[in-house]
């Protein structure tokens, strides 16, 4: 499947049986009523919510698993029974290249422009700078940290 020129392979319809599900069901929980995408490293994967949900509602049968996202072919791999959203392959990238980075909340109420995931890493990269770990961009927010407690301090902070 394609979308915004991204080709999307899925490898298995299996359920996502990552030991972080848990740990991502009980952040949204602590969050509350924000609606976004949360993607967490997982070794040389990431966990991510397929989709831009209520975090405080989050199950276990919202999630894939990335196994690689290729930005030259623009092709995301993924284990799972939801189709990923776009997003989910600029969390790649940026989890890539932010090795101090194991966590990332994406907080939203609408769409962005329509770009590539490639673009629109290097746009938030470039905001970012250097160590920098809050992205934001009227309705959106994106949160980089080094683990769960992170996130929630930035948020609290916002």
């Amino acid at each position: 499947m394609e979308k915004l020129g991204i080709q999307i392979i899925q490898l298995s319809r299996e359920r996502i049986r990552c030991p972080l599900t848990s740990d991502v069901i009980h952040f949204g929980k602590q969050v509350g009523d924000r609606t976004g995408i949360i993607s967490v490293r997982y070794g040389k994967r990431m966990l991510s919510t397929a989709t831009p949900l209520p975090l405080d509602k989050l199950t276990q049968d919202v999630f894939v698993e990335v196994v690689d996202y290729d930005p030259v072919k623009n092709g995301l791999m993924f284990i799972g029974e939801q189709q990923p959203d776009v997003q989910v392959a600029i969390h790649w990238i940026l989890l890539t290249v932010r090795e101090d980075v194991n966590v990332l909340v994406h907080l939203h109420k609408e769409r962005g422009g329509v770009t590539t995931p490639l673009e629109r890493a290097k746009m938030i990269l470039g905001s970012i700078k250097g160590d920098g770990h809050v992205f934001k961009e009227k309705e959106e927010s994106l949160l980089l940290g080094k683990g769960f407690a992170d996130v929630i301090k930035m948020m609290e902070e916002m």
